[in-house]
């Protein structure tokens, strides 16, 4: 058996261990759905890797700071 990768994999690779079941992309792959919404009710950043927007830098893989208006 062979391990699958991603299909949007595109050679970024979240570094950060463990901290990354808190990440978005963890959460929301893993139905937490309400968590998600706890962490994304303001957000500040997103990823850089699947856009996911969020309130601390600290719950994406690859944040950047969103434009203000």
């Amino acid at each position: 058996m062979t391990d699958q990768i991603d299909s949007d994999d595109s050679g970024m690779q979240c570094s950060c261990g463990e901290m990354h079941k808190g990440h978005i992309c963890w959460l929301s792959n893993m139905g937490l759905i309400m968590e998600v919404k706890h962490l994304t009710d303001n957000p500040t950043v997103s990823c850089t890797k699947c856009g996911a927007k969020a309130n601390l830098p600290h719950n994406v893989c690859f944040p950047v700071p969103l434009e203000s208006h």
